[in-house]
């Protein structure tokens, strides 16, 4: 007696789970992304974001991490190697992703977000290219400026804008003791003629007082002068 049986054999590539957590600026858009894996998640209030149990593909390569602020303003990439193909499951945290940072031209200021409650560094660097036959460009660091995010991640800082000349600037931020990336480095090249007027008119009313009220005064206090006529008889 023969009976027909169905025999099903399956096999599955072992693949990786992985949970990456860490911190960014609050209900920002966090992205995972490689050439085999992509995700997307929310950061919570207080900045913190969490891939869970992630499962990932065999040679997934490097993973790479950006988030979207409130403002549509992107980090830099954050990058992390590959998992070993031995790992079964990997953690990986706390990471910190870069501020992100935007630049006011017509107010002369650069704001982003980050981290609530967060220690900002922003760095200048001032590029000079001297008028030569073979040009040369010399980058000079400017002191590190510091300033604090507030609850919602925000931060601003106004720019110096007594020199003509061209800055590249970015951000870090600290938080849980360690120091994120750096943000997305921009081209700061403040309006010199600008703020130089912008200084300049205050002064220019005050000394345009002065002339006035010293006028006035000179009128009220400048004595009369009587001239004698003396008419002849004949």
């Amino acid at each position: 007696m023969e009976t027909n049986q169905v025999v099903t054999i399956s096999a599955q590539v072992p693949a990786n789970s992985i949970t990456i957590f860490g911190y960014t600026s609050p209900d920002s858009r966090v992205e995972l992304s490689s050439s085999k894996a992509f995700a997307v998640t929310y950061s919570q209030s207080d900045g913190y974001f969490i891939f869970d149990n992630l499962i990932l593909p065999r040679q997934s390569q490097d993973l790479c991490l950006t988030s979207q602020d409130e403002s549509n303003r992107l980090s830099n990439p954050v990058c992390i190697p590959e998992p070993p193909p031995i790992n079964n499951y990997t953690e990986i945290g706390p990471v910190l992703l870069s501020p992100t940072i935007s630049l006011d031209l017509q107010g002369q200021y650069s704001s982003g977000q980050s981290i609530p409650n967060s220690d900002i560094q922003i760095y200048l660097y001032q590029q000079s290219s001297p008028l030569s036959i073979v040009k040369t460009v010399e980058a000079f660091s400017l002191p590190v400026f510091e300033t604090k995010s507030d609850s919602r991640g925000n931060y601003s800082l106004n720019l110096p804008n007594t020199t003509a000349t061209n800055y590249r600037i970015f951000a870090t931020t600290q938080y849980l003791d360690s120091n994120s990336p750096k943000s997305n480095t921009l081209l700061y090249h403040p309006d010199y003629f600008v703020s130089l007027l912008y200084l300049l008119i205050p002064l220019l009313i005050i000394i345009t007082s002065l002339f006035f009220i010293l006028k006035k005064s000179r009128r009220r206090f400048l004595p009369a002068i009587y001239y004698n006529k003396t008419i002849s008889t004949t």
